[in-house]
C-alpha cells in the first residue's frame, strides 16, 4: 500500500490514534466512509508489522507510548487533529517532559507560514480542576528561560508563545478553536 508513509508522518505527531482518527486525515486519499477507515486500519496494521507502531486494544501507538488511549489521550488527539488540519505545522512535541521546571505540557506546537512561526503550548481540560491548569500557566509565564527552551527545542528563534486550551480556557489561555482561526487569518 502507498499510503504508509503518509500515515506515519501523521502518527509521529500525534503519537497515538485510531483507525477513526487516521481515515479523517487521509480524507481525500481514499473513498470515504468505510474505505477510508478499512485502508487506513490496514495502513497501520502494516506499519504494525514493520515494527513502527504498536498495536493496542483498537488503537496504535509509537513504540515507547506508554498511553492506553482513555479519554485524555483520546482528546489530544483529536485537538492535534484540528491542528493538523491547518496544514501550518512543523513540529509538534506531545506530552514532553521538561525536568528542568517540572513542566509536562499535553503538546508544544510549532505553526508556520509564509516563513513565520508561531508557538504555543496546548492543554486539554476535560476533567483537571483549574488549579492544575492555572499552576501550568503561571510556570510558564514566569520561567525565565521558557523562549530559550522552546528556541532550542524548535532551533528556531521563539521570541514568544502562547498558552492555547482545548476545553474551558482561562485568564492568560487561549481557547484552541479562536486560536486555530486567528492563526490561519494572520
Amino acid at each position: 500500500m502507498a499510503y504508509e508513509e503518509l500515515v506515519m508522518e501523521y502518527m509521529k505527531k500525534l503519537v497515538i490514534a485510531d483507525k477513526h482518527v487516521i481515515a479523517g486525515l487521509m480524507r481525500g486519499k481514499w473513498s470515504e466512509g468505510t474505505s477510508a477507515v478499512n485502508n487506513s486500519y490496514k495502513a497501520l496494521t502494516n506499519l504494525v508489522g514493520m515494527g513502527k507502531l504498536v498495536q493496542g486494544n483498537g488503537f496504535f501507538r509509537l513504540p515507547g507510548c506508554k498511553s492506553n488511549y482513555e479519554e485524555h489521550a483520546q482528546l489530544l488527539t483529536k485537538a492535534l487533529v484540528e491542528v493538523l488540519k491547518t496544514k501550518l505545522v512543523r513540529k509538534i512535541f506531545r506530552e514532553h517532559t521538561i525536568p528542568e521546571v517540572g513542566l509536562r505540557p499535553d503538546a508544544i506546537v510549532f505553526l508556520e507560514r509564509d516563513g513565520k512561526g508561531l508557538c504555543f503550548i496546548l492543554e486539554v481540560c476535560n476533567n483537571e480542576p483549574e488549579d492544575y491548569l492555572r499552576h501550568k500557566v503561571n510556570t510558564w509565564l514566569h520561567w525565565e528561560g521558557s523562549t530559550e527552551y522552546l528556541s532550542n527545542l524548535f532551533n528556531t528563534k521563539i521570541p514568544f508563545f502562547n498558552i492555547v486550551v482545548a476545553g474551558s480556557a482561562i485568564e492568560g489561555t487561549f481557547e484552541l478553536q479562536d486560536y486555530l482561526k486567528e492563526a490561519l487569518h494572520a
